[in-house]
């Protein structure tokens, strides 16, 4: 039997991209610890995630509650996410200053206070601070939780403890929008932060009993390269948050931001590979497929979770289906996430990931091309077919992607190179978001002209008697009827260019994978 897991028996060495340690004949073997440990992080990820997705759903009623406009009530999640991008720029030096444990603990800590807060605020000023700390100190359990699950396991089933945890994070995303409908529907919106909190506190605990102590490093803060970082990032994110309210730049405010954000990572860049003692170790770029990861989860985070914010708007407001039955149609995504990543538990290690990562990278490609096909009067049984293949996908590039990128990473600068892998990810998936919706809104326009053009009482669609009865060219009524059909027609052609938009950019994107290194076995 092998020794129980314990901060001691994490690996220490240096790992070689090109020479591997030699293996005992026990090195694979995973106690009921680890287990626990990475179920442990695994949740404390889902928790996060749910919190982040199943807002989205309650702010029509947190508007209402707190008699706000659109523009005020964006606030709430726009201070989240700044909230987030702060840790995630930061928690890597944190983590190595203070211990994994023991920011991860804090955070947690705070996490499950500002459920309390956000549930009890009274006014929108109150909300908005408590979604910021909220952000603040949730964001750490992305990156953390990671390396958590990854050390917990041997080096040999970094693939495996990767795609477990995974399960925590892609699971809450597609579960949020459909839990939080329920509870916002039959009980109230604080209810979507109350429901985590035993979630939080039994994190917590187990956080406590299972995780070991990680070792500190006295690193002092390079504060150049700190704030430059977290006020780039930071401005990014308000940018991204205001620019289609704003019509970007066409606004002086998003201008100056732009101004701040290019400044700003210039001198951070600058900075990192000139200082002594830089905030982003230069350690980390050591590893060619680190650097090659970066680019590759900024790309694939742009477009991969697209499909989450965009088909249920679709399925809503354009196809007619309400929304227990929008929820229904979306599950056999999560099926298909939690099949596809058990089977990347499997397979572990054992094979080259990179043919994996293409094959995850084709079915994606494939299901965002068939929703481009769909018309209004799309079946059920093609949604569930679509978000099936989207679900079996997750595994083959989630995984893949997390292996290639951080399996080889220099245990030294571990943490800061797990923080600065979602870093990209979420900025990635910020910048994917706000461009999707602005073309969206800019292609439905176009298609209701385009689509307007061909309107005339002379149209031989027009000339039917059950088109003429509902489309009375001559009635109030019936041109507004005609308008809605057209709004309906124009929204349904943008959501089917943008899903071939993200279907073009994956197809684009499976060369790129031929830059990462092969991993040399352990």
């Amino acid at each position: 039997m092998p020794p129980p897991f314990s901060a001691t028996s994490l690996p220490r060495a240096r790992v070689s991209e090109t020479a591997a340690p030699p293996v005992t004949p026990d090195a694979d073997r995973i106690t009921w610890r680890a287990v626990m440990t990475v179920l442990v992080s695994t949740v404390g990820t889902g928790t996060y995630s749910f919190t982040w997705y199943s807002v989205t759903v309650a702010l029509p009623h947190m508007q209402g509650t707190f008699s706000a406009t659109t523009d005020q009530i964006a606030w709430v999640m726009i201070s989240f996410i700044i909230g987030s991008a702060m840790m995630t720029a930061s928690v890597g030096w944190l983590a190595t200053r203070f211990g994994r444990k023991q920011v991860y603990l804090c955070c947690i800590a705070g996490y499950a206070l500002t459920l309390i807060g956000c549930g009890t605020a009274t006014t929108l000023e109150g909300e908005i601070f408590w979604r910021f700390v909220q952000g603040f100190c949730g964001a750490a359990m992305l990156p953390l939780g990671q390396t958590i699950a990854v050390n917990a396991f041997p080096p040999g089933r970094y693939s495996q403890a990767t795609s477990l945890w995974a399960m925590g994070f892609v699971t809450a995303n597609v579960v949020a929008p459909v839990a939080s409908g329920y509870l916002v529907e039959h009980f109230t919106w604080p209810w979507i932060f109350y429901v985590n909190i035993p979630v939080a506190l039994g994190v917590m605990i187990g956080a406590w009993l299972l995780i070991p102590k990680s070792e500190k490093e006295p690193k002092r803060l390079d504060w150049v390269g700190f704030l430059t970082l977290l006020v780039a990032v930071s401005v990014l994110q308000l940018m991204l948050a205001r620019g289609e309210r704003l019509d970007w730049f066409e606004s002086s405010e998003i201008i100056i931001e732009a101004t701040v954000i290019a400044v700003m990572f210039y001198i951070c860049l600058a900075h990192t590979f000139t200082a002594k003692e830089p905030f982003l170790d230069r350690r980390m770029f050591a590893s060619p497929n680190f650097a090659v990861g970066l680019f590759f989860v900024f790309t694939v985070g742009s477009v991969l979770f697209l499909p989450i914010l965009l088909m249920p708007l679709m399925l809503q407001q354009v196809a007619g289906y309400s929304p227990i039955e929008t929820g229904t149609l979306l599950a056999p995504r999560g099926i298909g996430s939690i099949t596809g990543l058990i089977v990347m538990t499997y397979l572990r290690d054992r094979v080259d990931l990179r043919p994996v990562l293409v094959i995850g990278l084709l079915m994606t490609a494939l299901s965002s091309y068939q929703v481009s096909t769909w018309t209004v009067d799309v079946q059920r049984s093609d949604v569930m077919l679509a978000n099936l293949l989207q679900g079996l996908a997750t595994g083959p590039v989630w995984a893949p992607m997390n292996g290639l990128t951080l399996a080889r990473l220099d245990k030294r600068v571990q943490n800061q190179g797990f923080a600065l892998f979602y870093l990209s990810f979420d900025v990635g998936n910020a910048i994917g978001t706000a461009t999707m919706i602005g073309l969206f809104a800019r292609l439905s326009q176009v298609n209701h002209a385009v689509l307007t053009e061909h309107i005339s009482p002379f149209a031989n669609a027009l000339r039917y008697r059950l088109s003429g009865d509902i489309w009375d060219t001559g009635e109030l009524a019936g041109l507004s009827a005609l308008d809605n059909e057209l709004s309906r027609q124009a929204a349904m052609i943008a959501y089917n260019n943008c899903f071939l938009v993200i279907a073009g950019l994956l197809i684009v994107l499976i060369p790129c994978v031929l830059l990462f290194r092969k991993p040399v076995a352990r």
